[in-house]
């Protein structure tokens, strides 16, 4: 790995301690966002695409990344969900996954909630033992493995015994489950004493409290704001339901759920084409 190359990195642990830091350096996050302005300006409509060269963790090496407007508003690049390398495919919060578990140096036996993935395809070759799974829906069993060889499980009643794995890392899954608490106790309960749980959900980092989008009541969704639908990796043509994003309750949500520690870490990198203002990693401690 290229060691000359630079990334910046923050660790909060609470919306105070969040709002102090942000009042205090204002000039950084200023200068997180500014290159992506003229990146911005190079797309001059909502069919062009454009790219950015960088370091790709996962490929260790040089590349280019992909940008455009999918996945935004129309008018504004969603810079979490692009800058995809032109090598491995891997979007810019991926990459920045790959890169903190590396990072972490996280071993031994890992649980990832996603299975059919370019992300679960390049950390099953680094880890071999790790168990990954996707929601196949209520007719599946905790478990069970489809005739496509997919692993099902929900995440609120995992089948995995409790203690049986060291790290966890769940990439944009608990904004679709009503129940999430429910969730988070579960990540608990399969974890090692000491074990890490690595989070990446949509956050709002000025938000203590998180934003409920919709809920069930009586097995019916309620819509509480416009419907927002993510891309289901195994095919539902609607894609899957937003009921949140979170603030900073969240981590008090781990807390109660059974982690010693929880907190945030922002990074946010040139260099590896992170770029768009900080990338938000929730971590929790078993």
């Amino acid at each position: 790995m290229n060691t000359a190359l630079s990334q910046w990195r923050q660790t909060l642990r609470s919306h105070a301690e969040f709002a102090a830091w942000h009042a205090a350096n204002g000039a950084v996050l200023d200068d997180q966002w500014r290159p992506t302005i003229a990146l911005q300006a190079a797309l001059r409509d909502a069919k062009a695409s454009a790219s950015v060269p960088g370091y790709c963790w996962p490929c260790r090496a040089p590349s280019q990344f992909l940008y455009d407007l999918q996945y935004s508003n129309g008018r504004d690049v969603n810079w979490r969900e692009r800058l995809v390398c032109t090598r491995c495919g891997l979007n810019n919060r991926l990459r920045l996954t790959v890169q903190v578990i590396e990072a972490e140096g996280l071993r031994g036996r890992g649980y990832l909630t996603e299975h059919v993935t370019p992300l679960a395809r390049l950390l099953l070759e680094r880890f071999p033992g790790l168990v990954t799974s996707e929601y196949l829906g209520p007719d599946h069993a905790p478990g069970q493995v489809s005739r496509q060889g997919i692993r099902h499980e929900d995440l609120c009643h995992l089948s995995l015994a409790g203690g049986s794995v060291d790290f966890v890392v769940s990439c944009d899954v608990l904004e679709h489950i009503p129940d999430y608490p429910a969730a988070l106790c579960e990540l608990a309960r399969v974890l090692v004493p000491g074990g890490l749980a690595l989070i990446t959900v949509p956050f709002l980092p000025h938000a203590a409290d998180n934003l409920v989008r919709a809920r069930l009541e009586g097995g019916r969704v309620v819509h509480l704001l416009e419907p927002e639908y993510h891309g289901d990796p195994v095919g539902a043509r609607e894609g899957v339901l937003c009921y949140y994003h979170f603030g900073w309750q969240l981590l008090g949500d781990l807390r109660r759920a059974g982690f010693a520690d929880a907190w945030l870490d922002l990074y946010w990198s040139a260099d590896y084409a992170n770029l768009g203002g900080p990338q938000v990693f929730v971590m929790a401690r078993r």
